[in-house]
């Protein structure tokens, strides 16, 4: 399997992520190409300036020396801000008990998507939270079990039409023959997350630039998702306006940022402006600003948790990935304080590249290429 390669972009709300990857050794990634392009991205969405999306597309082809007539397939991973979560119940009776085979799940499968028609949205994946046997164990390996019936409770991802419609048309206008829709929040969910910690109901928090999402995992699938237009860029920005700083200042500054410590009024924040003088900038103030967006974000997770689980679960698993909090020193541990509970970084588990604002586009490439090697079998 390690000469096939896939395609694969991931679609961020400020920054475009192409990677061009197979299998390599032991596990790991062989990465022939790999592109990060700031472009106008998506808000409460909608993408800004959509017409200049299909020239990214066709440079990063030209500069990873691809030829689309020549490839299968492109993979395009959606956002959590384009996509929605249904679960459903389906049930065959076998009439007697036998074995349960592979193409019982298939029909499970098949019968929950025939279910879960909608004209405005397309179904992405249908994958199983929990299967039940009509003897009431609960299982994630059903074939080969002895049944007279199984009920599985399956998660359906949807995705946005329109999405579909405006990458269709991308792809089509590079000549690739077809293009494959990966669910990004599930992606990363099954790649960062272990297998054993996805037994109980797990959170993955995915705090972006302009957006962040926020899976409920268990099993397989998703047991819920919802995504909100806040992140990192966010942070920024509020930090340009309190500090009359450009946005680029106001990076540099958030870069330096160290939440956890506390300054005296005489501690400050040296930033290198861009007239070429040294400011100053109050470290209490400048931690108080960031900790201010952080607490904001905070609450509406919280509300989330309330919300999509029945009673206030005391241990939660939360994994954290995306760069909007993850490079803030102090960010991840402060919105741990702020929601009460233990919130560990979600990571590639591959070497050298187990960074949390990898893991999207790294899970996708996962995805992709599990995708393309179980149709090869």
């Amino acid at each position: 399997m390690r000469d096939k390669f896939v395609l694969v972009f991931d679609i961020g709300s400020s920054k475009l992520r192409a990677m061009y990857a197979g299998r390599g050794l032991n596990d790991t990634f062989n990465i022939k190409g790999y592109k990060e392009i700031s472009y106008d991205g998506f808000y409460q969405g909608e993408f800004i300036r959509q017409e200049k999306i299909s020239l990214l597309f066709e440079g990063v082809i030209k500069e990873f020396d691809l030829e689309p007539s020549k490839m299968d397939k492109i993979y395009i991973g959606v956002p959590a801000e384009f996509s929605s979560v249904k679960r459903t119940d389906v049930t065959i009776n076998f009439g007697n008990r036998r074995k349960v085979k592979p193409s019982d799940i298939d029909s499970l499968y098949y019968m929950a998507s025939e279910k879960a028609k909608n004209l405005n949205v397309e179904v992405v994946s249908v994958n199983p939270i929990s299967y039940i046997l009509d003897d009431g164990r609960m299982t994630l390996e059903p074939v080969g079990e002895n049944a007279v019936s199984i009920t599985a409770n399956l998660s359906i991802i949807y995705v946005d039409r329109k999405f579909i419609e405006l990458f269709n048309a991308i792809v089509g206008g590079l000549d690739f023959d077809s293009v494959e829709y990966i669910s990004e929040p599930l992606s990363q969910a099954l790649f960062v997350i272990p297998k054993e910690k996805r037994e109980d109901l797990t959170l993955l928090l995915d705090v972006g630039d302009l957006s962040t999402s926020i899976s409920f995992v268990k099993g397989e699938g998703l047991h819920a998702l919802t995504s909100f237009s806040r992140g990192g860029g966010f942070i920024t920005n509020d930090l340009a306006e309190a500090f009359d700083i450009s946005m680029d200042e106001a990076d540099l500054l958030k870069r330096q940022i160290v939440l956890s410590l506390k300054g005296k009024q005489s501690d400050f924040y040296e930033l290198p402006t861009e007239g070429g003088k040294l400011a100053k900038i109050p470290l209490n103030a400048a931690n108080e600003v960031v900790s201010y967006r952080i607490d904001e974000m905070a609450e509406v997770i919280s509300k989330c948790v309330q919300l999509n689980t029945r009673e206030r679960l005391l241990y939660l698993p939360i994994y954290l990935t995306g760069a909007g909090l993850s490079k803030i020193k102090g960010g991840r541990d402060y919105l741990a304080k702020c929601l009460g509970r233990n919130i560990s970084y979600g990571r590639p588990p591959l070497p050298g590249k187990d960074k949390p604002e990898l893991s999207s586009i790294l899970s996708l490439v996962n995805s992709a290429l599990i995708s393309q090697e179980s149709k090869s079998e």
